[in-house]
């Protein structure tokens, strides 16, 4: 591995295609040594950082190959901390393919996945938490995702995180002074004081960890399953939450067989809406199918809108609606098949409320308030406003995005490690409140301090290595 690092590594920075331009980045410490090959601009007695220079990139011979840019960064002030030289030619595959087997004639080989941000986090440029949310960056599709990943980017979790673990090294450090000084009976600090320190920690903490659903949510999008039976709507919802005909819609029942997935944006937030087989008995074997996989998009869902007719439930008049009708009882059977899980928020949806007056709609969501869901809401597919109206309610019902200005994680690994953490201070304070041993207290908070420091990446091993980088692309 150390080997490989002190190479030379070349690769493609913008997307592989066809383009106006493509951007090769060359980093490490034979940087300008090769790409001195193939321009006389370079050949400069004195090459200066954070310039450009124009020249044509030639190949050995001497042949033309195209018209570049050179930027020159010298070492500990590029990206990488090493020596880099970006090469922006014209984004032909063609040209990019010569320029790189140039590149590797003459020394450098082709980067893995992450290799670039993987030296940048090696060189001490950013810590684990950055590099992560570069490619939260990357993979950003809406406007809260990349505010959140830019937050790390700038260091704002980081920051937390770096208080975290020297307000527990002050702890540890009076604890284990106390040991050494156990037999001469001295009290190194008092342990009122261990125990508001460690639960000023495990407060911040516990904000972090909470803020882990919000930035999720933000990162990979608000799942959302639409489920009910057929007819009420479901495809129509869709197409109107997605601004696009996704969905084929027929008043022929079981028309959706299969899961239809499509993604929106609003209000800066992704949602990924999925239409599902109306739930009913079929012996037709293909819509079974469907039906059990419409169960199973509800169960990796965040939130479930199961959508119900408003006319069907007008059949009976609003006042039997009122006294518990088979309609009403025929919702709380299709909630039923829903998963009851405590993660996963429910809305009714009562579709096709522009068919009833408003005083039936007072009376449907008088009738529907009986249902154990998050929140009821009358929609409407012809009414343009019903897409904000449910989307609104959606996050509404999801939970707090007020994250956006404070520190928020958004990865697995930082969730993990931080609840391990906080585990391991809860378990500390227990010791020092019941007068235990300084003994257990001491394993329990380093235990809690590498924890935090693994996030970080101020320890680490090849296996977070490869959770962190496996996701990346080539030429970042």
């Amino acid at each position: 591995m150390l080997e490989r690092n002190d190479q030379t590594i070349c690769a493609i920075s913008t997307p592989h295609g066809v383009g106006g331009i493509a951007v090769i980045r060359v980093s490490g410490s034979h940087s300008l040594e090769i790409c001195k090959n193939f321009s006389t601009a370079l050949n400069k007695k004195k090459i200066e950082s954070h310039r450009v220079y124009f020249s044509d990139f030639t190949d050995l011979k001497k042949n033309k190959v195209d018209e570049v840019l050179f930027t020159f960064f010298e070492k500990g002030k590029s990206y990488t901390g090493e020596e880099t030289i970006e090469i922006s030619c014209h984004g032909s595959r063609f040209v990019t393919q010569q320029i790189l087997d140039l590149l590797v004639k003459s020394g450098a080989r082709i980067a893995d996945k992450g290799e670039f941000t993987y030296r940048a986090f090696m060189n001490g440029n950013l810590d684990l938490v950055q590099a992560e949310s570069v490619l939260g960056l990357i993979e950003s599709q809406n406007k809260a995702a990349a505010k959140v990943a830019l937050r790390q980017l700038d260091g704002v979790v980081s920051k937390e995180f770096e208080k975290n673990i020297s307000d527990l090294t002050w702890c540890l450090a009076h604890i284990e002074a106390s040991i050494d000084f156990i037999e001469q009976g001295i009290e190194v600090v008092d342990n009122d004081v261990l125990i508001a320190k460690l639960t000023s920690i495990q407060n911040s903490l516990e904000k972090l960890i909470q803020s882990y659903n919000s930035g999720r949510l933000i990162k990979d999008g608000i799942r959302v399953a639409l489920i009910g039976a057929p007819n009420v709507g479901k495809s129509s919802i869709l197409n109107l939450l997605v601004k696009n005909d996704k969905a084929i819609v027929t008043p022929v029942a079981g028309t959706t067989r299969d899961v239809i997935e499509s993604e929106t944006v609003f209000d800066g937030l992704k949602f990924n809406i999925i239409d599902t087989a109306g739930l009913r008995d079929t012996q037709d074997q293909i819509e079974v199918i469907g039906i059990d996989r419409s169960k199973k998009e509800a169960e990796k869902a965040d939130v479930i809108c199961v959508v119900v007719d408003a006319t069907t439930l007008l059949k009976n008049s609003p006042e039997a609606a009122v006294k518990g009708t088979p309609e009403i009882t025929e919702i709380k059977e299709t909630l039923k098949q829903v998963p009851d899980r405590k993660d996963v928020k429910k809305i009714l949806l009562i579709n096709k409320k522009d068919m009833a007056s408003e005083a039936q709609q007072r009376e449907l969501l008088k009738a529907a308030s009986s249902v154990q869901v998050n929140a009821v809401l009358m929609t409407s597919t012809q009414l343009e406003s019903s897409r904000a109206e449910i989307l609104e309610e959606i996050k509404k019902t999801v939970g707090r995005f007020d994250y956006l200005e404070e520190a928020v994680i958004s990865t697995s690994r930082q969730l993990e490690q931080a609840e391990y953490s906080f585990e391991m201070i809860s378990k500390s304070l227990r010791e020092l409140e019941s007068n235990m041993g300084a003994e257990f207290v001491a394993m329990y908070l380093k235990e809690s301090l590498v924890s935090l420091q693994k996030i970080l990446g101020q320890v680490y091993d090849d296996q977070i290595m490869d959770r962190v980088f496996k996701e990346f692309c080539l030429g970042k």
